[in-house]
C-alpha cells in the first residue's frame, strides 16, 4: 500500500483511544510473528501464549533505523523502531521489508488512560493461553513492528493490524537526528505483544523506489475468511466525548482473503480500551492523488487532514519529504503585469507620436488614444489594488497623473490622484516624490485657476526655503517664471523680482549656470514688455552674463546661443542694422562651431544645469524626480526644456533674413535665408525622440508657426518687389497651415490686404484695413492689447489714408479723424520706422484744408532722416520721390534735376518695380524741363517698360 494510506489497527476497525502524541514518522520495520488465539497459555511452545499483567523490561541493543520519506507517520516512540533481521526468526517467519503503521494519537491519549486505570491494561482475557512463543524470550527485544497488507492479488484471507504500542515494553535508544527531544517523547506503558502469522511476500517499494509512472490497480472485493473457530467480536467502545467532533473515524476497508493459514484467529482487543481515533494531520498544499505514486490500491479509510495541526519543530528536518507532489499555485500576482503592460502601451504610443503629429489622420489618432486608454486603465487597476507598498503607490500616482495631464483634459481626477500621492509621501516622508508631485500639481492647477496656482506655488517656495531644499527652490521659482511668461506678465515687478531672487541664491551658492539662465530670462522679459528703458535693462542682463564668459562651467550650447539671440534681437528692435549685422556674424560663427557637437540634441531636448549639492542633506532628489531635478555625481541637475540644434539653426536663418533685408546688397538674399529655415523645419529625415502626442503636437505647432512666419516675411518682401504672384503663393501656404497664433493670423491678414492693394483691388483692401482686428480706440490703445497688433493697426490706418487719395474713395472727414487719431500716437512713437512712415504719409496726402509747404517740408525732412537712420532703402526711395513730386514739380533748375536723379537711383536700389517706373517718369519730366530731350525720351521709355512690367506682375498676381 502507499505510505500513509494503510488503515490503523485491525484492518479498518476503530482502535482503542490512545494518548495524544506529536506527528509520527513512518518507518520500515521487520516482519511480525503470527497472532495466535488468546485462549492458549503463554509458554515456550511456538503456538502458546501466556497472559501476563506486566512484562519485565526487555533490553536488546538497538540498531539505527532507515528513514521513510513521509514525515507524518514516522514512529516517535523510543524503542519502536527496532528491526529484526532474518537470522533472528524462524524460517517460516521471515518477511521482506514490510511497513509498520503506528497510530498517531497514542501519545495524546496515554495520559487519559493512566487517569482512568490504576494498573496496567490487560490486553488479553483472564484465561491465559496454553502455549508460548519459544523464541520470544530469547530475543528479548521490544515489540517488532507490523507489515502492511499485501496487494489484493496475493491475499486469500484478511490480515489484521494491531496497534504497535502493545508491543512496547521499554524505550530503546534511536538516532537523535530523526526524533524529538526526550522531554517531548511520551513513555509508553509496557504490554504483552501479540504477533500475527503472515506469509512471506515481496518487499514493498518505497516512494523513492517506485517507477516514474506506476499503474494503479483496481481494488478487488475480498471474500470473508474461513475460520475454524468463530470467536465472539467484542463491542467497540465509543471514542471519548472530547474527541468526537474533531477526529474522524477510519472507514472500514475491504476484507482481503489470506494466502494460506490453517488456523487464523482474530485478535480481540480488551473491552476496557476504547478504540483509538486517527489523529488529524495538516494537509500538504493540493497533493496529487496517491494512486499516481504507487501501484497499490488506495483504501477508503484514510483519515481526513484537518486545517489546524501543531507543527513539528525539528523532528522532520532530516526526514525525506512526502512523495505527494504539490501542484503549483494558480494565483498569479498581476500587479507587475499591469504596470509593464501600461508602460508598453505608453512606449508604443509615444514612439509614433511625432509621425501622428505631422499627419493627424483619424485612424492613427484613434489607435494612439486606444493605447493611452489601455495604459491608463492598467494603472488605474493597479492603483486600486491593496498590494501596493507606499513608495510604489506614490510613484504610480505620479506616473498616472502625468499621463492623465498630458493626454487628457480630466484635471479633476488628476488633482485627486496627486493629492492621494502627496498624502502617502507625507505619511512615509518621501520628500523627493512629494516635491515632484507638488510640482506637477502646480502645473495642473495653473490650467484650471491661474491665481490659485500662483498663490499655492508661493507657499511651496516658502516651505522649501525653510528647510533649505535649494534644488526645489530653483524648480518652483523657474516654474513660476514660466507661468509669468505664459500669462504675458514676464516684465511685471513680481516676475522680475522672482528671477532676481533665483539669481541671488545662485550667486551666493556659486551655481553659476542657474545664475546665467535667470539673467537671460530676465532679459527676455524686458524685451517682451518693451517698456521705456527696456533696451538698457536688456543690455544690463547681457552684461551680467558676459562677466562669466571666462568660466567654462557656464558655457553650455543652449545658454550661449540664447545670449546671442537676445543680443541680436535687442539690436534689431533698436534699428541698429550695422550692429545687428556684426552680431549676426557672431551668431553664425557660434552655430557653425556647435554644428557637430554631441552635447546638444538635434531636436527639442533638455538642458542640464548643475546645482552644488549640500553636505549631509536629506534625500530630496532621486531617479524618480529625473523629469524635474536629476541626481548626478557630486552634483544635482535642474532639467530645462530647450530648442534642439536644428530648431536653433532654423531660427538663426529667420533672423539672418531680417538682417539681410535691411542690408539688401542683393535682392534675393533675405528670401533665400527664409527658404533655408523652412527647409530645416519641414525636414523629416531626423525625427525627434519618442515623446507624448501633446508634446509632439506642441513642437510640431511651433515648427509650423515659425515656418508660417518665414512665409509671411517672404511675402512681405515680395510685395516690396511687386512680385504679387509670390505673395499670393505665400498667402496660400499660410492659409493651409492655419496658424493658431494671434500674431501670425493678424500678420497674415495684413499681408492679404497688402496683396489686394498692390493688385489694384482697392475695395477689398479697404475692407480688410477696416477690420475690427485693426481698430483702435480714441485713446490710442489697440483693442487687442498686443504690441504687435498695435503697430499693425497703425500701419493699417496709414494705408487707408493712402487709398482714400483715390477720387473714388476720398473722404475728407474720415481723413481728418484718422489724422487726429494718429498724431499723438506716431509723433512720439519709440519705433523709428513708425515715425518715418507717418511723416511719409503726411507729406504725400492732400487734406482739407491742405498742409502748408513748411509742414510738408518738415515731414519730408523727418522721413528722410528716419530712413537714413534705419538704413531702410525702401523708405529712402519713397521719401526722395515724394520730395521731388511735392517740392520740385515743374521747377527748372539744377536742384530739381538732382532731386529727380537721386529718387530714381534710390528706387533702383530698392528693387521695387513700381517705384522705379514712377521715379523714371519724374526724371524724364525733369530732363524735358531742362531741355535734354534725348535723355528725357530714353528715360521715359525705361519708365514705360518698368510700368508695364509692374502691371504684368500685378495681373499675374491677380490671376494666380
Amino acid at each position: 500500500m502507499p505510505p500513509g494510506e494503510a488503515p490503523y489497527g485491525n484492518q479498518g476497525r476503530p482502535l482503542a483511544p490512545q494518548p495524544p502524541q506529536q506527528q509520527s514518522h513512518h518507518q520500515f520495520h521487520p516482519p511480525l510473528q503470527p497472532l495466535l488465539p488468546a485462549q492458549q497459555p503463554f509458554n515456550h511452545h511456538p503456538l502458546q501464549l501466556q497472559h501476563q499483567q506486566r512484562l519485565p523490561p526487555l533490553h536488546v541493543p538497538s540498531r539505527p533505523q532507515p528513514i521513510l520519506p513521509h514525515p507524518q507517520f514516522a514512529h516517535p516512540y523510543a524503542g519502536a523502531s527496532q528491526q529484526f533481521t532474518s537470522h533472528h526468526l524462524p524460517p517460516h517467519q521471515v518477511q521482506h521489508s514490510p511497513v509498520q503503521y503506528v497510530h498517531p494519537v497514542y501519545a495524546q491519549q496515554q495520559q487519559q488512560q493512566q487517569q482512568q486505570q490504576q494498573r496496567p491494561a490487560q490486553l488479553y482475557p483472564s484465561n491465559p493461553p496454553q502455549q508460548q512463543y519459544p523464541h520470544y524470550a530469547a530475543f528479548q527485544t521490544p515489540a517488532p513492528v507490523l507489515q502492511p497488507a499485501p496487494s489484493p492479488a496475493q491475499l486469500q484471507s484478511p490480515v489484521q493490524f494491531v496497534n504497535p504500542s502493545y508491543f512496547q515494553h521499554t524505550p530503546a535508544p534511536r538516532p537523535t537526528e530523526h526524533i524529538l527531544s526526550p522531554a517531548s517523547q511520551p513513555r509508553p506503558v509496557p504490554n504483552a505483544s501479540p504477533t500475527i502469522n503472515r506469509p512471506v511476500q515481496q518487499p514493498i517499494q518505497t516512494p523513492r523506489q517506485l517507477p516514474a509512472q506506476p499503474q494503479v490497480q483496481t481494488p478487488v472485493q475480498p471474500a470473508q475468511p474461513t475460520q475454524p473457530t468463530q470467536p465472539t467480536q467484542p463491542t467497540q467502545p465509543a471514542p471519548p466525548p472530547q474527541r468526537a467532533q474533531s477526529v474522524q473515524h477510519v472507514a472500514q476497508s475491504p476484507v482481503q482473503p489470506p494466502l494460506h493459514t490453517p488456523v487464523q484467529p482474530t485478535f480481540q482487543p480488551p473491552t476496557q480500551h476504547p478504540a483509538p481515533q486517527p489523529m488529524p494531520v495538516k494537509p500538504t498544499p493540493k497533493p496529487q492523488p496517491q494512486e499516481k505514486l504507487t501501484p497499490a490500491p488506495v483504501p477508503q479509510g484514510t483519515p481526513k487532514l484537518l486545517a489546524k495541526e501543531p507543527r513539528r519543530l525539528s523532528s522532520s528536518a532530516g526526514v525525506a519529504k512526502s512523495p505527494a507532489i504539490p501542484q503549483a499555485s494558480s494565483h498569479v500576482d498581476l500587479l507587475p503585469v499591469l504596470i509593464h503592460v501600461a508602460e508598453d502601451c505608453f512606449e508604443k504610443a509615444n514612439a509614433a507620436a511625432q509621425q501622428i503629429a505631422r499627419s493627424m489622420t483619424a485612424d492613427e489618432v484613434a489607435e494612439h488614444h486606444k493605447l493611452v486608454a489601455t495604459g491608463l486603465g492598467c494603472l488605474d487597476v493597479a492603483l486600486k489594488s491593496n498590494k501596493l507598498w507606499p513608495r510604489l503607490e506614490a510613484r504610480l500616482c505620479l506616473r498616472y497623473t502625468s499621463v492623465l495631464i498630458e493626454e487628457t483634459t480630466n484635471i479633476t481626477e488628476a488633482e485627486t490622484t496627486l493629492t492621494r500621492g502627496i498624502a502617502v509621501c507625507e505619511r512615509h516622508r518621501f520628500l523627493d516624490l512629494k516635491y515632484c508631485s507638488q510640482f506637477l500639481l502646480m502645473k495642473t492647477l495653473f490650467q484650471r485657476n491661474q491665481k490659485a496656482a500662483f498663490k499655492s506655488i508661493d507657499s511651496h517656495i516658502a516651505d522649501c526655503t525653510t528647510y533649505k531644499h535649494v534644488p526645489w527652490i530653483y524648480a518652483f521659482r523657474f516654474l513660476k517664471a514660466a507661468f509669468h511668461f505664459q500669462t504675458g506678465t514676464a516684465a511685471d515687478n513680481h516676475a522680475i523680482e522672482n528671477l532676481r531672487k533665483i539669481a541671488g541664491i545662485a550667486h551666493q551658492r556659486q551655481d553659476r549656470a542657474i545664475f546665467v539662465l535667470a539673467m537671460l530670462l530676465e532679459g527676455l522679459g524686458h524685451l517682451s514688455a518693451m517698456k521705456d528703458d527696456w533696451a538698457t535693462r536688456v543690455q544690463m542682463c547681457i552684461a551680467q552674463v558676459s562677466k562669466l564668459q571666462l568660466d567654462d562651467s557656464v558655457h553650455t550650447p543652449q545658454t550661449d546661443i540664447l545670449a546671442l539671440f537676445l543680443d541680436l534681437a535687442c539690436s534689431l528692435h533698436q534699428k541698429a542694422h550695422q550692429i545687428s549685422a556684426q552680431k549676426m556674424g557672431a551668431l553664425q560663427k557660434r552655430l557653425e562651431e556647435l554644428k557637430q557637437t554631441q552635447d546638444w540634441s538635434l531636436h527639442f531636448g533638455e538642458m542640464l544645469l548643475p546645482i552644488n549639492r549640500m553636505p549631509n542633506a536629506q534625500q530630496i532628489v532621486s531617479a524618480d524626480t529625473s523629469a524635474v531635478v536629476r541626481p548626478g555625481e557630486g552634483v544635482d541637475y535642474l532639467v530645462v526644456s530647450t530648442l534642439g540644434r536644428q530648431e536653433a539653426f532654423a531660427l538663426g536663418f529667420v533672423l539672418n533674413g531680417i538682417v539681410a533685408h535691411y542690408k539688401a546688397t542683393t535682392t534675393g538674399r533675405a528670401s533665400g535665408s527664409w527658404g533655408e529655415a523652412i527647409r530645416l523645419l519641414e525636414d523629416t529625415k531626423h525625427l525627434p525622440p519618442a515623446q507624448s502626442l501633446p508634446e509632439a503636437l506642441k513642437q510640431t505647432r511651433w515648427a509650423k508657426e515659425l515656418s508660417c512666419y518665414a512665409h509671411l516675411l517672404t511675402g512681405l518682401q515680395a510685395s516690396t518687389l511687386s512680385d504679387w504672384a509670390k505673395v499670393k503663393a505665400c498667402l496660400q501656404v499660410v492659409e493651409k497651415i492655419d496658424p493658431q497664433s494671434e500674431f501670425l493670423s493678424l500678420l497674415g491678414l495684413y499681408l492679404e490686404a497688402v496683396f489686394w492693394q498692390g493688385t489694384a483691388s482697392l475695395d477689398k483692401a479697404l475692407a480688410i484695413w477696416k477690420d475690427e482686428r485693426f481698430e483702435m480706440d480714441w485713446s490710442g490703445a489697440p483693442t487687442t492689447g498686443n504690441r504687435i497688433a498695435y503697430e499693425l493697426s497703425i500701419l493699417a490706418i496709414l494705408n487707408r489714408l493712402w487709398i482714400m487719395q483715390d477720387p473714388v474713395h476720398m473722404d475728407d472727414g474720415e481723413t481728418a479723424e484718422l489724422l487726429d487719431l494718429l498724431r499723438p500716437i506716431c509723433e512720439d512713437n519709440p519705433d523709428q520706422d513708425i515715425r518715418t512712415v507717418y511723416n511719409l504719409v503726411l507729406a504725400s496726402i492732400r487734406t482739407n484744408p491742405p498742409l502748408s509747404i513748411n509742414q510738408v517740408k518738415r515731414h519730408i525732412q523727418q522721413s528722410l532722416a528716419g530712413a537714413q537712420q534705419t538704413n531702410n532703402k525702401q523708405h529712402l526711395a519713397i521719401a526722395l520721390n515724394i520730395m521731388r513730386a511735392r517740392l520740385f514739380e515743374n521747377v527748372v533748375g539744377e536742384q530739381a534735376l538732382k532731386s529727380a536723379k537721386a529718387g530714381a537711383a534710390q528706387a533702383r536700389k530698392s528693387g521695387n518695380v513700381l517705384w522705379m517706373s514712377v521715379a523714371e517718369g519724374m526724371l524724364a519730366q525733369s530732363f524735358e524741363m531742362q531741355g535734354a530731350l534725348n535723355e528725357a525720351r530714353a528715360t521715359h521709355e525705361s519708365g514705360v517698360r518698368l510700368a508695364n512690367e509692374a502691371y504684368n506682375k500685378t495681373q499675374a498676381g491677380g490671376l494666380a
